[in-house]
């Protein structure tokens, strides 16, 4: 099945409710994210729920980067699908502190779903480029974006591709 360029109203409620449907409540909450996790999958889904702060981004990706220590986890998949615009802020703490955090766990693969809305994905182009360099000089982790869950979820799942010896 083709993925719809105009998402139908409940577009976003209809992927998180096939996907979440194996995990039970979050385990981590507030009014502007929720964090799911599924240990078998070593999986954290992170959802927001809506536009985000600075200060808010820091807390959910801190939250997350504690849990994924605490369970050993290898996979993300971020849901970014309520955020319209990320800020230069954000992204200059994303590509620095987050990544140099993110780097030292245990996480392989870190998917991020993202609207399906043409100016956004070509504004965030130069910013997903820097991210996928930033992540792959930290370390080992292999960074994508998606606009649906089901091509996140097939990549985040499939095995991880073992970087070619120096």
């Amino acid at each position: 099945m083709a993925y719809r360029s105009t998402p139908y109203p409940n577009h976003k409620a209809m992927t998180q409710q096939f996907f979440l449907k194996g995990l039970s409540r979050p385990v981590f909450e507030t009014e502007f994210v929720s964090i799911f996790l599924d240990q078998s999958l070593k999986l954290l889904l992170l959802v927001w729920k809506r536009q985000i702060t600075l200060a808010e981004r820091k807390e959910g990706f801190l939250k997350g980067l504690e849990l994924t220590r605490q369970h050993r986890l290898t996979a993300w998949l971020i849901d970014d699908l309520q955020l319209s615009i990320i800020t230069p802020e954000e992204k200059e703490w994303v590509l620095t502190q987050f990544q140099e955090e993110a780097s030292q766990t245990t996480i392989q693969k870190l998917a991020v779903v993202t609207p399906d809305f043409y100016p956004s994905l070509v504004a965030n182009t130069e910013f997903t480029e820097k991210g996928k360099q930033g992540y792959q000089a930290k370390g080992i982790i292999q960074h994508e974006v998606f606009i649906d869950y089901s091509s996140a979820l097939s990549w985040l799942l499939a095995p991880t591709e073992e970087a070619p010896d120096a």
